[in-house]
């Protein structure tokens, strides 16, 4: 999977499970917890189902490092790199 493929991914689950979100624009630079609204427990929530759509577990502490949809990005390539 690449890049690309890794934000489609991550941006239609965000879409599919956050009322208000359908229609948002988001790209790599989007601050998805500020700009996108997002509180803590809906970051947590969110990080739970990409780490259950691409079957992967990214260490707690990276999650606090997280600011953008980019760094999500980055995160999940780098443990889907490790499978």
């Amino acid at each position: 999977m690449n890049r690309q493929e890794i934000a489609k991914t991550i941006v239609e689950l965000i879409r599919a499970n956050m009322p208000g979100f359908e229609n948002m624009e988001v790209d790599e630079a989007a601050r998805i917890n500020t700009e996108q609204g997002f509180d803590s427990m809906t970051f947590v929530y969110i990080m739970c189902k990409i780490e259950a759509q691409f079957g992967i577990s990214i260490p707690k502490r990276r999650w606090e490092k997280m600011v953008t949809l980019g760094d999500v990005v980055d995160a999940v390539e780098k443990e889907l790199a490790k499978k």
